[in-house]
This record gives structure tokens, sequence and C-alpha cells, in this order.
């Protein structure tokens, strides 16, 4: 109960960059962590992962071997993280998503398997949104999987215009219910980001 408590308290403050004020329930994090094959995860990244309900789900699907690379720009949340995850495969950081490309590099990390995003894209300025998705496509390795979750459906056709490959999951037991695209990278989506990206933010 105190964790629902203190998301609360954190998410009122900051609706705009969390998005939610409850945090993501069990069946949510459950079919996210099953989009995850085991045995083709070695990178992982996490996206606006709050206060780590999902990022346990996460870490438990994962062999020894893989990293993960956690960014959040809460500074409140990246506290509780690191009190709540001693785990050697995860690396917290404290910055945007924006910049995963430098902190990527900086490891040596060439490409990422999949990518598990709760960034509120819908609230954010659009041109800090497209970046976000571009960069995230463009690190992710062609098969790999960006799975997001969202509150409504709005951007799922934008999604299918950058990645192709999307399936949507529809979680009701969740506060409030939950969507999950999950878009496969194809070989060319890069090359077609710049006449879709336009679309990111609905009408």
């Amino acid at each position: 109960m105190s964790q629902r408590i203190d998301f609360l308290r954190e998410s009122i403050r900051n609706l705009k960059t969390t998005g939610s004020v409850a945090r993501s329930s069990r069946f949510l994090c459950r079919r996210i962590a099953r989009k995850i094959v085991r045995e083709q995860a070695k990178v992982v990244v996490e996206l606006g992962p709050g206060d780590g309900a999902i990022t346990r789900y996460i870490l438990n699907r994962l062999e020894p071997d893989a990293q993960v690379l956690v960014f959040e720009i809460n500074g409140v949340f990246i506290e509780k993280l690191r009190n709540t995850f001693q785990d050697p495969r995860i690396t917290l950081i404290h910055d945007s998503a924006e910049h995963l490309g430098a902190h990527l590099s900086a490891r040596g990390i060439h490409s990422v398997d999949y990518i598990v995003s709760g960034i509120p894209f819908v609230m954010l300025p659009e041109v800090l949104a497209e970046d976000i998705t571009r960069i995230c496509l463009e690190w992710l390795r062609p098969g790999g999987l960006f799975i997001q979750f969202h509150y409504s459906p709005l951007l799922v056709q934008f999604y299918r215009r950058v990645f192709g490959n999307v399936t949507v999951d529809f979680i009701p037991l969740n506060i409030p219910p939950a969507f999950i695209v999950s878009c496969e990278k194809q070989q060319n989506a890069l090359s077609d980001f710049a006449s879709i990206c336009s679309g990111i933010q609905p009408g």
C-alpha cells in the first residue's frame, strides 16, 4: 500500500512525465515481460520505469548475463530504484531517453534487443516525442522489439507506419486500462521515418 501512495504522490507532482497516477498492475507487467524472449534478450532498455513495477518482471525474465539499462528523469524515482534493485545486470541512468544513444555508445553497445517504454508520448512536445522514437528505432536491432504501453490507442497507427509489424494487447485489469503496442523493427524502417514522424501527435 505504501508503494501505491508514494507513486500517487510523485505522479501528481509530475503528471506530465509519469503519465499515470497508479502503479502498473501485475497483469500489465506480466504481459509486457512475456513479450521478451529470454534467449534473444542480451541488451534491454527500459524508458520511464517510475518506481520499478515493470523492471522487476523484466529482470525475472532475463538470463544472468543480460544487461538492462534503465532511463528515468525523476530524481525521486531514481533514488527509489537504487534502493530497490541491487541486481548486477541493471544500470540506472538519471537522464532523458533522448540521450539514449550517447549512453549506449559510452558502454560499447551497438544495438538493443528490446526497448520497453512507459513514456507518455502524447503529453510530450511533438519534437521531443519524434526524437525519442527515432532514437529508439535507430538503436533497436532489426527484428528487435519496441514495447510501448499507453492508456489510449491514439498512436497505434503512427507505430504501424513507423515499424510496420505491430500488435496491440488490451489490458483491462489496470488503472487506467492499458494498451501494449509491440513493434518489430523492419530492415528499412529508418529510411521511411522522416516522412512518417509528423503523425506522432494525434489531431
